[in-house]
C-alpha cells in the first residue's frame, strides 16, 4: 500500500523521474521537478546516514572581482540561518543530531557541505541542510568576523611551498584565467566583500536545478526520496546559471616549453624533483579523450613497463630507480592536466642541462611506450582501475562521494559509462591521445631544488633561461 501511495506521488507531484535505480549496485538516482538531483546509497550495514549538499559553483565560476566569495560564503552557511538563528544555534543543532563531524568545501566545480547522522535523525539531518541552503541569515557582523580568519588562511598561502607551486602552475598553465582554479582568492576581494555579494552568488547559483543531495547509508530510498520531496519540493527553480555557453582555457598555452625553478625547502640536497605539465583532456569539451588518458597514465605507471625502464636506463637523467618515476592524470571539467614527475640524483650537476634533456626526450618516450601497450595490458589496467573504484565504493559515503565528483566535473552518466567505456579504448586511442595532447606540445617545466643548493647553482638556471619561482610571481593577483 505503502509502494502504490509513494507512486501516485511521484505521478502527480512533479517528480520527472522514479525509482530509478542505476547500473551501480543499490544507487538510486531521482529529479525533483525543480530541478534538485537525489542520489541514495542503501546500505545497511550500520545504523548512519551520510547527507550531502553540492552546488555547482566554485573557483571556475569566479571572474577576478569576486574570486574568493565562494568560499566565504561556504564559511557563512554555519553562522545562522531562518531555522537556527546563529552559529550557536547551529552548532546546537548539529550536537542534538549527534553529528561529531561535519564540514563544507570549496573545489573547483563544486561547493558542498556534509555530515554524517544515525539514521533515526535522517529526516531532521534533511532540514538542517535545507534551511542552510536555502536561508542564510548572512549576519553583517558574522560576516566581518569571518572575513578575517577566511583573510588568515589566504595569508598562509604566501609563505606555504606547495601552495606557491600549485598557483603557479595555474599562472602559467591557464594564464587568460587563473583565477578560475583559485579557490581561496584574493585577499582584495574578500575585504571588501558585503552581504549583497554574497546574496548575489545564492540567488545566481545556490538553486535546486544546480544542486544535488546525496544521501546514504541505512535508509529506503523510497522513504528518503518522500522526505526530500516534502522538505526540498518547495525550494524555487531558477535560471540556469551556465546559458548555453561555457568558457574554455587554450589548449596551447606556449610557443616553446616554459622553464622554470622554484627553491623548496621539503627537497634535500640529494636529490631535484622535475615536473612536466601538459594541458589534459577538459571534461566539459574533451570527454571521450579521458578515457584512454586514464589508461595510458596509469599504464605508464608500471614498474616493469618500457617507459619506467626507458627512463631509468638514460644514466643522464640520472633517476635513481623506476620508484622515483610517476605520471597521472586529473580528470576536471575545464582544467584537465596530465603530469610526469621524476626525482634526479646530483643536482649539483647539470641540473638546467638535464631538466633540458629530460624534457625533450620525454614525449619520444611516452610515444614508444603507447606503441608497445597490447589489448593485454589495456584490459589489465582497465581491471585494475575497475577494482579501485569497487573499493571506493564499499561504503555508502565513498560511493556518494565518488558521484557527487563526477556530477561536479561531468554528469551522472559519465559515472554510469565509466566502466564501459574504458573497456572500449584500444591502442589506436592511445597513440591518438599521445599525438593530440603530447607529441609536438610545449608543457610547463619546473624544478623543484633544496633553497641551500639553488644559491650555489643558481646561475646556471639563469643562463639556461629558467623563470625563478617565488612568492612574488606567482599570485596572479600580486
Amino acid at each position: 500500500m505503502k509502494r502504490f501511495f509513494l507512486l501516485f506521488v511521484l505521478l502527480f507531484t512533479g517528480f520527472s523521474l522514479f525509482a530509478e535505480k542505476t547500473p551501480i549496485e543499490n544507487l538510486y538516482h531521482y529529479r525533483l521537478s525543480n530541478g534538485l538531483e537525489l542520489f541514495v546509497a542503501e546500505n545497511h550495514n550500520v545504523p548512519l546516514t551520510y547527507i550531502e549538499i553540492a552546488v555547482r559553483c566554485g573557483a571556475y565560476t569566479q571572474n577576478p572581482n569576486n574570486a574568493g566569495l565562494f568560499h566565504l560564503y561556504e564559511h557563512m552557511m554555519f553562522k545562522g540561518n531562518k531555522l537556527y538563528k546563529n552559529a550557536a544555534s547551529v552548532t546546537n543543532a548539529l550536537n542534538d543530531m549527534g553529528v561529531t563531524n561535519w564540514n563544507g568545501t570549496t573545489d573547483l566545480e563544486c561547493v558542498n557541505y556534509y555530515f554524517t547522522v544515525p539514521s533515526s535523525q535522517t529526516k531532521k539531518g534533511l532540514e538542517f541542510w535545507s534551511a542552510a541552503i536555502r536561508s542564510p541569515l548572512m549576519d553583517k557582523n558574522e560576516l566581518e568576523n569571518e572575513k578575517k580568519v577566511v583573510l588568515s588562511e589566504i595569508a598562509a598561502n604566501y609563505s606555504s611551498p606547495e601552495r606557491i607551486a600549485r598557483y603557479y602552475q595555474s599562472k602559467k598553465l591557464f594564464s587568460e584565467a587563473p583565477w578560475r582554479l583559485d579557490t581561496s582568492g584574493s585577499s582584495k576581494v574578500v575585504e571588501n566583500a558585503g552581504v549583497k555579494d554574497l546574496k548575489q552568488i545564492q540567488k545566481t547559483f545556490y538553486l535546486p536545478n544546480n544542486s544535488a543531495l546525496f544521501v546514504g547509508g541505512d535508509v529506503n530510498p523510497e522513504e528518503v526520496l518522500e522526505m526530500v520531496q516534502e522538505i526540498y519540493g518547495s525550494w524555487k527553480k531558477g535560471k540556469n546559471p551556465f546559458g548555453k555557453l561555457n568558457f574554455r582555457h587554450k589548449r596551447e598555452v606556449f610557443d616553446q616549453p616554459f622553464f622554470a625553478v622554484m627553491p623548496f625547502e621539503k627537497v634535500s640536497k640529494e636529490l631535484a624533483e622535475i615536473a612536466l605539465y601538459y594541458r589534459g583532456p577538459d571534461l566539459a569539451f574533451d570527454r571521450e579523450d579521458s578515457y584512454p588518458a586514464d589508461i595510458l597514465l596509469d599504464g605508464l605507471s608500471n614498474p616493469s613497463g618500457l617507459f619506467k625502464r626507458s627512463l631509468f636506463k638514460d644514466g643522464y637523467i640520472g633517476i635513481p630507480s623506476v620508484d622515483y618515476i610517476s605520471s597521472g592524470y586529473m580528470s576536471r571539467k575545464s582544467c584537465g592536466v596530465s603530469s610526469f614527475t621524476i626525482d634526479v640524483t646530483m643536482p649539483e650537476e647539470e641540473l638546467a642541462e638535464r631538466t633540458k634533456y629530460f624534457a625533450g626526450v620525454l614525449p619520444e618516450m611516452v610515444k614508444e611506450a603507447a606503441m608497445s601497450i597490447t589489448e593485454e595490458q589495456i584490459l589489465r589496467t582497465v581491471n585494475r582501475l575497475s577494482d579501485s573504484n569497487v573499493y571506493a565504493n564499499e561504503t555508502a559515503a565513498g560511493l556518494l562521494r565518488t558521484m557527487r565528483f563526477w556530477w561536479c566535473c561531468a554528469d551522472s552518466d559519465y559515472a554510469y559509462s565509466y566502466d564501459k567505456k574504458m573497456a572500449e579504448v584500444g591502442q589506436k586511442d592511445i597513440l591518438s591521445y599521445v599525438s593530440t595532447y603530447i607529441e609536438g606540445k610545449n608543457p610547463l617545466v619546473m624544478v623543484y631544488v633544496n633553497p641551500e643548493l639553488f644559491e650555489e647553482i643558481k646561475d646556471t638556471f639563469t643562463e639556461n633561461g629558467f623563470e625563478i619561482v617565488s612568492d612574488q610571481n606567482a599570485f596572479w593577483f600580486k
